[in-house]
This record gives C-alpha cells, structure tokens and sequence, in this order.
C-alpha cells in the first residue's frame, strides 16, 4: 500500500491527510498480523515530495507566494534533506515492485520510506545554527 511520510509526521494544516496516512500504515500492520500466517505480506511505502501533479499542485503555492519556478519550488521544499532532491513516480515504482517481489519475501508489516533521507533530518538543530 502507498502511504505516506505524513502518516509517520504531521504537517501543519494537514490533519486529515496525516490521520488518512497514519491509518494505511495500521492497516498494513494488521493485515500483516491476521495474514502473514497464510503467507500474505503487507507493506507501506512512505514516500516524501514526489514531482508528480499532486506535487505540483502543493508547488503552485510556492510559486504563487514566492515567486518560484517550478523546479525552484521542489528545490526548497528538498533543500533539507540529505540527498537534497524530490523523488520521481518511477522511483517509487521501483520501491512497489521491490516489495512485491521475492526479494522482499521476509518483509511484511513494516513500513519503506523513500524520502531522501527527509526522516532522517532534526529540523529543529537549523534554529541554533546546528547544520
């Protein structure tokens, strides 16, 4: 299933969205408990920014109030994160196929986040100029 890094960590104005992700990933958790012992996995991916057109639509906000090119809007909402890029929908593609394959076959009830490394980040450090 695909949820979402907002199902891991709220964004402000966002709580609907949020809850709907956090609730994706209860579901896989579950559906891995009740049936794993049939041998039916379930896994979440978490994506983070992805160019895509609902991407792009959270982007013209950005370009509205700032300014910004497209392209200069990914960059900013990406600047934080380690690989300092978004993803692409063929990436993520990539992480499906690999969960839906027999590579993953010990994986199930978990949760990949494909988000540059975004989780990984403690924003908070960036207001005592700890970067």
């Amino acid at each position: 299933m695909v949820s979402s890094v907002n199902g891991l960590a709220a964004a402000p104005a966002s709580a609907a969205y949020d809850i709907s992700k956090a609730a994706v990933i209860a579901l896989v958790r579950a559906i891995a408990v009740d049936y794993g012992p049939r041998g039916i996995r379930a896994n979440a991916l978490c994506p983070g920014w992805i160019t895509t057109p609902m991407g792009d639509d959270a982007m013209a906000e950005l370009r509205a109030t700032r300014g910004l090119s497209g392209q200069d809007a990914y960059d900013l909402v990406s600047a934080d994160v380690p690989l300092r890029r978004v993803g692409s929908a063929e990436e993520m593609a990539a992480c499906c196929l690999f969960l839906a394959s027999d590579e993953s076959s010990i994986v199930t009830g978990t949760t990949l986040v494909a988000d540059g490394g975004g989780q990984a980040v403690e924003l908070t450090s960036k207001a005592f100029g700890l970067e």
